[in-house]
């Protein structure tokens, strides 16, 4: 009985994965799923080539980690200086040109929100965001990468440039603003995501999601084996198989697209938010849905007056739309009881996942199967959460 329809990119991320999950925790382990691997590609009707590859990512997923463990000395850390080179350069200039049509404290908010420097603000408002589930626009990700890609997109259209001309032009603006975000976890998936939609657009043909996020997460950790266990990383991983797993069971109960979006990246991210952070807002769907488009529009203007260099002016808009926004972070901040405080352990989190995976749209079960087994999955999950 054919069970899931995973592509090959998504089966050789897991395997990936597995190599690399496996490689931090013991030698042995990783020999059993060695042996599982080689087990189940022999005995399975697929291509030869696609044995080959399997076999071959594991490996080179195994090279990599080794490599990074005996030649780097903290790779669980990665830090970036905004002061060095052209990129403290571009910063520098963009966050005085900010401060020229800005108050002190908006010009910073938006400057974090362009760029992810949380060095500018201050703990308390960096708390009040967290507060009102807004925390996600101060650091840069795929949303902030997307929202670029559109702006620079629709620039070339109002220019005029040709169609086939738009790819040569966004690649080389994406990867400068990566370079300027620091290229963290998070803004190199969205990046290699934005890349591939763009390629296939220029080719004509559709992009698969879940194969573009398998390709993005094979390429990274191929990289970087220790992105594995950032939070960066699994957050923005989550985030996109929600929206793949959830947003259309979402937009059926909820035909609104943005809180159809927000349910959905909510509970794809909802297990590591736990894990890492140990809370979840009370307010989080509400303070998207009303104060995200504001924070979007001041977005847009923000790039629009920075690359135009001579249009600042129309930074004036995004003054009150800050202050309104302050004002109700402010306001949500000080209530006490605006974040509930829940913890879990790695279990949970397997758990989640497998009762997320069995009830989406690439489990080919009968409905009440799905239902009996995603019930039974995540009773488990809640009492883990109370255990």
């Amino acid at each position: 009985m054919k069970v899931c329809n995973f592509r090959p990119l998504v089966c050789i991320a897991l395997i990936v994965i597995g190599a690399i999950g496996s490689a931090t925790l013991s030698i042995w382990l990783v020999l059993t799923v060695a042996m599982v691997l080689f087990a189940g590609l022999w005995f399975a009707k697929v291509p030869t080539q696609f044995k080959v590859v399997a076999l071959l990512a594991f490996m080179v997923a195994l090279i990599s980690y080794g490599l990074t463990t005996y030649s780097v000395a903290n790779p669980y850390q990665r830090t970036y200086d905004p002061d060095v080179g052209l990129r403290g350069v571009v910063l520098r200039y963009v966050r005085w040109y900010l401060t020229m049509f800005l108050s002190p404290k908006n010009a910073d908010i938006l400057y974090t929100m362009m760029f992810g420097d949380k060095s500018v603000l201050s703990w308390w408002t960096i708390q009040e965001f967290n507060a009102t589930g807004l925390a996600h626009i101060l650091a840069v990700s795929g949303f902030h990468v997307d929202l670029f890609y559109l702006i620079v997109s629709c620039l070339l259209k109002l220019c005029r440039v040709p169609k086939r001309a738009h790819i040569w032009m966004i690649t080389p603006l994406l990867l400068f603003y990566g370079y300027l975000c620091g290229w963290r976890y998070a803004v190199l998936r969205a990046v290699i995501m934005c890349l591939i939609y763009a390629f296939a657009r220029h080719r004509l043909v559709v992009a698969d999601a879940l194969s573009a996020l398998s390709l993005a997460a094979v390429i990274i950790l191929i990289i970087y084996p220790y992105a594995l266990f950032s939070a960066s990383f699994l957050l923005s991983f989550a985030c996109v198989l929600g929206i793949n797993l959830w947003y259309d069971t979402f937009y059926r109960i909820v035909p609104v697209k943005s809180v159809a979006m927000y349910l959905a990246v909510t509970a794809g991210s909802l297990p590591f938010l736990l894990y890492f952070f140990g809370r979840e807002p009370i307010f989080g769907l509400v303070a998207n849905v009303i104060l995200l488009p504001l924070l979007v529009v001041s977005f847009y203007i923000g790039i629009f007056a920075v690359s135009t260099f001579v249009c600042g002016a129309v930074l004036w808009i995004v003054e009150p739309l800050l202050n309104f926004v302050r004002w109700i972070t402010q306001a949500v901040g000080r209530l006490s009881w605006a974040v509930v405080h829940i913890s879990h352990g790695l279990p949970a989190i397997f758990v989640y996942f497998c009762a997320s995976i069995i009830l989406s749209r690439f489990i080919f079960l009968k409905p009440k199967v799905k239902s009996f087994l995603a019930a039974m999955l995540f009773t488990c999950y809640f009492v883990l959460l109370m255990v």
